[in-house]
């Protein structure tokens, strides 16, 4: 067996993944071995439960939501399984614990009042720039579909607006710099490309501005 740091196997096992993901999916692979993985785990050659779980329990203490950890964990577990594929690293079984939280953080949303004086704003000063706003208000789309969208993706014969591409800024690590670039995908499952009805206010709204588009 041909030891390697874990460093050296995130390396190669980034270069193995980037032909069959995304790039949006490959920068956060990417951003997740630098920011987290190598420092670390990226000096060593194997990967023991208990440095993974003291691990786990720092970065609980830096205010890391369990969310992420648990994020990190499954790039952190692909990287191992490659490294043993390859001969690089003992196989290691991690029965990982999570402290119980006595405080669920609420999750903030607009009141329903100020949704409404939203909505009330947007209808009477309506533009091509209040537009994405009321979609998002109005529709639960997300805000990478929303803007993604094209003039073209809505119709006003059937009174709809289809989803077919998100839109996203992704964190590209290279050898000589590090920069973040725009782009375009498919949603991320077949699912997600779907036809939305419009309401009749949405039309009237966005109908205006279709005529000075067209």
């Amino acid at each position: 067996m041909n030891l390697k740091t874990i460093k050296e196997i995130a390396v190669a096992w980034l270069e193995y993944k980037r032909p069959f993901v995304k790039d949006s999916t490959f920068a956060a692979y990417a951003l997740t071995v630098q920011n987290h993985i190598v420092p670390a785990f990226g000096e060593s050659c194997e990967l023991p439960e208990t440095d993974v779980q003291q691990f786990v329990l720092q970065k609980l203490e830096n205010g890391i939501s369990v969310k992420t950890i648990k994020d990190i964990l499954i790039v952190l577990k692909m990287v191992m399984k490659y490294g043993v594929k390859q001969s690089w690293l003992l196989h290691a079984e991690w029965d990982i614990k999570y402290p119980t939280s006595s405080a669920t953080k609420p999750l903030e949303v607009l009141s329903i009042t100020d949704h409404k004086k939203i909505l009330a704003h947007i209808r009477a000063n309506f533009n091509f720039q209040s537009l994405g706003i009321y979609l998002c208000l109005t529709t639960g789309l997300r805000i990478g579909e929303i803007c993604a969208l094209r003039w073209s993706d809505i119709c006003l014969e059937k009174g709809s607006l289809t989803v077919q591409r998100t839109i996203e800024r992704i964190y590209v690590i290279t050898p000589d710099e590090k920069h973040t670039e725009i782009v375009i995908n498919t949603p991320k499952t077949a699912n997600s490309c779907r036809e939305i009805p419009l309401s009749r206010e949405a039309l009237s709204l966005i109908k205006p501005l279709l005529k000075v588009v067209n």
